[in-house]
């Protein structure tokens, strides 16, 4: 797969966690498989994995008072790490976390 452009790691972020098509998140390999072929996705799940583990790195969810604005401080946290990812990418994630914190 070599290199991933940060859109394109974005739009895996979003077929991986499921935002915009189901109801709460669900990381699925499957999808990520069905989308992008098995061979790709060997490589790519690592990456999506990886940044899912930075954006859970932020301690939002210990020192805010409320869902919006823990989703908010986490992705301005994410964002300086990685400002390749796309708003899209960013928001998939801060949904996911702000599922698992609520």
């Amino acid at each position: 797969m070599g290199a991933m452009k940060g859109e394109e790691l974005s739009a895996a972020l979003v077929v991986w966690t499921g935002w915009g098509e189901t109801s709460w998140p669900s990381r699925d390999d499957s999808r990520v498989v069905a989308v992008y072929g098995s061979d790709c996705a060997l490589d790519l799940l690592p990456r999506l994995r990886a940044l899912e583990d930075d954006f859970y790195k932020s301690e939002a969810n210990l020192t805010v008072a409320d869902l919006a604005e823990m989703g908010r401080v986490a992705a301005t946290q994410f964002r300086k790490l990685h400002p390749e990812i796309t708003e899209s990418g960013v928001a998939a994630l801060a949904w996911c976390y702000t599922f698992d914190f609520k």
